[in-house]
């Protein structure tokens, strides 16, 4: 049976449930009252540390139901074909969650009244104009990185300046390639000097995917996720490609060679990530507990340690430099929120079964 309790019963659970994640997540929760139940987090695995999940039960009598998640697009087509009612947080990249506002699907929320967000998240974070609606955010931002080239320094020497590098024959089968297609089309487009690259019509598209297939046809595979793209360039099957700029350093340390990131002169488009509140959430004050949760310093320096990208969360930036993770904040630009702001954000084609069908057909040729 669900139990109610007071702010000071709650406070007081959270301290007896000692130190770590749990009670230094929780914090103080002005005004709201903790209540034993559920939470239904649809989210993407690399978000998830388990002994957070332990410790927050443990703290709160709430349980985090995890349901794995795949891309923007797949999650939002299986979400408006079966609806939103079995969850109360899911998350997404860059501008997608305005399309879930334009269907209805989510409430934007108040990231003030949340302590740890409040506290803790980037100023940067907070305030970003295209995810705010009456003076609310959309999202409440976790991750985030700028997509740009990587290489291997003594392979390829020069640092690439431009996309074009990906197509040069000179290194076929020496490209990464990758089965991201949000991060595949803007540089399809701006080869082509389309400046709207999740806008494009069916004959832009067309040309698109012919150079999305020369680009494969410079690579030695498609990698399936980051460990299989990982290996090829420890290895030096792959010499360039596209990522994240903390993931040079990822690559030296599993024993791969040296490697830099360059911003191609066309631009790069990124991500910003993070949890959206399900309109008419069942759970709705389980869930904002839940995201206050995470926002602790102790949560985020947990999990990115494991992700090696950047942080939307100030105060877990400053414990992994006290931890002396500092060469590694700074490879993942989390000391920069500022290059977040500046980067384009991937968004949702308004002819996404367009998009998919070409991508499809990069895939076969």
């Amino acid at each position: 049976m669900a139990f109610h309790s007071d702010r000071r019963d709650f406070l007081r659970q959270a301290a007896l449930a000692g130190t770590g994640l749990g009670a230094a997540a929780l914090g103080a929760w002005p005004g709201r009252a903790a209540a034993a139940g559920t939470v239904n987090w649809l989210a993407w695995g690399g978000h998830v540390e388990p002994q957070g999940i332990k410790s927050f039960f443990d703290s709160s009598g709430i349980r985090v139901n995890h349901i794995g998640m795949s891309g923007n697009a797949e999650t939002f087509a299986k979400l408006k074909l079966s609806g939103t009612a079995q969850y109360d947080l899911f998350e997404a990249d860059g501008l997608w969650p305005l399309r879930y506002m334009q269907e209805g699907m989510i409430e934007p929320v108040d990231m003030d009244s949340i302590p740890n967000v409040a506290k803790h998240l980037h100023p940067e974070f907070k305030k970003i104009p295209a995810l705010q609606s009456g003076g609310k955010s959309l999202i409440v931002p976790w991750g985030w990185n700028p997509t740009v080239l990587i290489y291997n320094k003594a392979k390829v020497g020069t640092p690439p300046t431009s996309y074009e590098a990906l197509i040069d024959p000179k290194y076929k089968g020496r490209i990464g390639f990758s089965d991201q297609h949000e991060f595949m089309w803007p540089v399809a487009a701006m080869l082509l000097g389309y400046a709207e690259p999740f806008k494009m019509n069916k004959a832009q598209l067309g040309k698109a995917r012919d150079m999305l297939i020369r680009i494969k046809r410079n690579a030695p595979t498609i990698s399936k996720g980051w460990n299989e793209q990982m290996r090829l360039y420890v290895d030096e099957t792959v010499w360039i490609g596209l990522s994240s700029p903390g993931r040079a350093l990822t690559i030296q340390a599993a024993g791969g060679p040296a490697m830099g990131h360059a911003n191609p002169k066309e631009g790069y488009y990124g991500w910003i990530d993070g949890d959206m509140l399900v309109k008419g959430a069942a759970n709705r004050d389980s869930a904002l507990a839940w995201i206050n949760h995470i926002h602790s310093p102790e949560y985020v320096a947990t999990n990115f340690k494991r992700l090696q990208r950047g942080t939307a969360n100030r105060g877990g930036m400053e414990l992994l430099k006290q931890q002396g993770l500092g060469d590694m904040v700074k490879a993942n630009l989390m000391d920069q929120p500022e290059v977040a702001l500046k980067m384009r954000l991937i968004e949702a084609p308004p002819n996404q079964d367009e998009y998919a069908a070409a991508w499809n057909e990069v895939l076969a040729a």
